[in-house]
């Protein structure tokens, strides 16, 4: 088995050479989301490295033919599961991916199959189970298109870019800040008014480092040539405040997992109703949700760890020079 992949990924990496290489990574990307067991990426590499402006429309290539091929896989694990689907996982050894999938999906729905079609775990393995589990078809396709294109693009753009230069570079580097901090919030608030959940006082405090965030990015980056001082200033203090925002997040989480107790402003729930006087303040003050109880997990972690998550990731996005600087002098 061993030695067939191997003469497969070889074979897929001759392909990237030939005249109709286009069409190759196109069928390869098509196959490889219901039954193919090689990822078009070895094929996308070497052809975007080859000719670097033709770079994104190769990625273009893999993301739509990966989705198309995406809908056989569903079609497959829906209809035909019995038949092609079960050998398929059998042949690949992969029932128990399929098994951890198909489990995952009850608690995660859409955001698994987004994380499989990112990762570089088999693809055909989400597919496939999405239509076992009749994954409405619509939430499927957007979760594939949103999955694959960051999956693809990304890759394309790692080989496209040089990090050092992207990441060392002031305005380049306040303005991926300032659009990551606009992306988190997008997403809290897509959470709350699209998903319907509330956000707790400490969820809206938490909030607050991105906003400040936003601007203070911007200052960073167009600062950066001709006032570097005031632009290193800010990087610093952007290091600072994501810094004390990923401990708010640690502190938030931990209150969610029962290791300390919350604020006492922060309890929720509604007040003992044993009159009609307390029923109508009741219905008069809506309490806040409760701090220490997560409505969203996704692989453990609710929002408040991934907030510390990405506050760290900023972090350190904003203290790479000096970080680069220590670690040179030492």
């Amino acid at each position: 088995m061993r030695q067939s992949l191997k003469k497969l990924y070889e074979w897929c990496q001759s392909l990237a050479t030939h005249a109709r290489a286009k069409w190759a990574l196109a069928g390869v990307s098509f196959i490889e989301s219901s039954f193919f067991p090689i990822p078009p990426d070895v094929m996308l590499a070497p052809m975007v490295l080859a000719d670097k402006s033709r770079a994104w429309f190769y990625a273009f290539i893999c993301t739509l033919a990966s989705v198309l091929g995406a809908i056989l896989g569903y079609i497959i694990g829906r209809y035909l599961f019995e038949l092609i689907g079960s050998p398929i996982l059998d042949a690949y050894g992969a029932q128990a991916a399929f098994d951890k999938f198909t489990s995952f999906y009850a608690d995660w729905g859409f955001w698994i199959v987004i994380v499989s079609a990112i990762s570089f775990v088999p693809f055909k393995v989400a597919t496939i189970a999405s239509g076992v589990v009749a994954m409405e078809p619509i939430s499927f396709l957007v979760a594939c298109i949103i999955g694959r294109t960051i999956r693809f693009y990304g890759v394309t753009a790692a080989l496209m870019i040089n990090i050092r230069l992207w990441l060392f570079n002031p305005l380049r580097r306040g303005i991926m800040i300032s659009l990551g901090s606009l992306g988190i919030l997008a997403a809290v608030f897509g959470f709350e008014h699209l998903m319907g959940l509330a956000p707790c006082p400490l969820c809206l405090n938490q909030r607050i480092a991105f906003y400040v965030a936003l601007p203070l990015g911007l200052i960073a980056a167009l600062t950066g040539t001709k006032k570097p001082t005031l632009s290193s200033a800010s990087f610093m203090l952007l290091t600072l405040i994501f810094l004390a925002n990923a401990a708010y997040g640690g502190y938030h989480a931990g209150i969610e997992w029962g290791y300390w107790p919350g604020p006492s402003s922060c309890v929720g729930g509604r007040m003992e109703i044993t009159n009609i006087e307390e029923l109508i303040k009741s219905l008069e003050n809506d309490a806040p949700p409760s701090c220490s109880e997560a409505p969203w997990r996704l692989f453990g972690l609710s929002l408040a760890g991934y907030n510390m998550l990405a506050s760290l990731g900023l972090a350190l996005l904003a203290s790479l020079p000096i970080l680069y600087k220590r670690h040179r002098k030492s």
